[in-house]
C-alpha cells in the first residue's frame, strides 16, 4: 500500500491530506469519496511513500 499527498482547495482555501491506497487513481477515489467534489476540487496527488507491512504472528522455534 502507498502514500499518497493530496491538495485540495475549494476557491479561497487550500488544504493536504494524505490517503493509503494502492495507486494515485484509487486515492483520487478515495478523496473524491470522502469530500465533496461539487466543494473541492483536487489539485494534485503525489506519491509520498510506502506503508510498511504489518508483520503477522510469530511463531517461536524450539
Amino acid at each position: 500500500m502507498q502514500v499518497f499527498r493530496m491538495t485540495l482547495s475549494d476557491g479561497a482555501r487550500k488544504f493536504h491530506t494524505a490517503i493509503q491506497a494502492p495507486d494515485a487513481a484509487a486515492a483520487e477515489t478515495k478523496a473524491a469519496d470522502y469530500f465533496d467534489t461539487s466543494k473541492w476540487q483536487i489539485l494534485s496527488v503525489r506519491r509520498a511513500g510506502v506503508v510498511a507491512a504489518q508483520p503477522g504472528p510469530q511463531s517461536a522455534a524450539a
